[in-house]
């Protein structure tokens, strides 16, 4: 089961790197980055190609904590 901890850790990365993505695009477009490091409040206004991307990196990571509770649970717990 090598292949899901390399699924997990994958998804991980490859999503924190498109979420990365989508932060540096809106900078270079905004030329603001005070709204990336402020993510709490609610002054990220994403295009829709930036919103698209950022979700896809998002669900990324999702995708890779759920591979992780599935190996953790039926792999190594059960």
């Amino acid at each position: 089961m090598d292949w899901l901890v390399q699924l997990e850790q994958g998804a991980l990365s490859i999503g924190a790197l498109i979420i990365l993505v989508s932060f540096a695009l809106f900078i270079k477009r905004t030329g603001d980055a005070k709204p990336v490091i402020f993510f709490w409040q609610k002054r990220l206004e994403l295009t829709r190609q930036e919103f698209i991307i950022n979700r896809l990196g998002l669900g990324l990571m999702i995708l890779g904590v759920v591979v992780r509770l599935i190996y953790h649970t039926f792999f190594i717990g059960g």
